[in-house]
């Protein structure tokens, strides 16, 4: 099944804010990887090709982590696209090519695309458009790339968003020119270069965001982890 995603939880090391000069303990945070078959994108540049995506988050911040099958970095005009719906008009959300948009005939019929974050990785940015209902409105972010991938990290309070929320998405490859989609991460649907209306339909992934502990819980933890350290090393004495 296409929609196959896993999820796991990693151990990231942060800081707590009352103790700078010590990591008292490495806070988990939540990924999900989800897979995109690669040589679906049929048009010889394999830095459009997705090969799998990776979404996490931390207390403020929800990342998107492109994974191409070819170096993005040589050209500036490969883009990546990003749809969320949170369903916030009733499942009714914008098309790209409506008021405000981009012009590209992109849709989210099912929920809704509420967001669109266009990345332009090769500039250091992106856009993120926001659906009010009639139009779009825009802000700006910014993107990094490697040599094999794209990420793409934005405020959770941009999207409206909170531990414990869950949306569905969907991750693009486009060109700065006229093409819409030229490989989707919700299906292994061949293409090439082509202006086709793409909609995501009922094939959206979801996540959920996780909830990251709070400094004072962070130092709580650390403080504890102290003790027990000290316990041990007074018993191995």
């Amino acid at each position: 099944m296409k929609r196959f995603y896993s999820a796991k939880w990693n151990l990231h090391p942060q800081k707590c804010p009352a103790r700078q000069n010590h990591t008292f303990v490495r806070l988990p945070v939540q990924a999900a990887n989800y897979t995109d078959a690669t040589g679906d994108f049929t048009g010889g540049v394999a830095a459009l090709d997705l090969a799998s995506v990776t979404v996490n988050n931390d207390a403020t911040t929800l990342t998107f982590i492109l994974n191409l099958a070819g170096d993005p970095t040589p050209a500036n005009w490969y883009s990546y696209f990003i749809g969320i719906s949170e369903n916030s008009f009733g499942g009714v959300g914008g098309n790209l090519n409506g008021p405000g948009g981009w012009g590209k005939n992109i849709q989210m019929s099912t929920g809704g695309m509420d967001y669109f974050i266009g990345g332009y990785p090769a500039y250091s940015g992106y856009s993120l458009l926001t659906w009010g209902g009639s139009a779009w409105t825009s802000a700006s972010g910014a993107a990094s790339q490697n040599t094999s991938s794209v990420t793409l990290s934005m405020n959770l309070s941009s999207l409206g968003m909170s531990a414990g929320n869950s949306f569905t998405f969907d991750v693009w490859t486009s060109t700065g020119g006229g093409d819409t989609v030229l490989d989707a991460l919700s299906d292994n649907t061949a293409r090439s270069w082509n202006s086709t209306p793409f909609d995501t339909g009922a094939n959206a992934l979801t996540y959920t965001v996780a909830a990251v502990p709070e400094p004072a819980t962070c130092t709580l933890l650390g403080l504890g982890a102290l003790v027990m350290t000290r316990r041990l090393i007074r018993r191995t004495v």
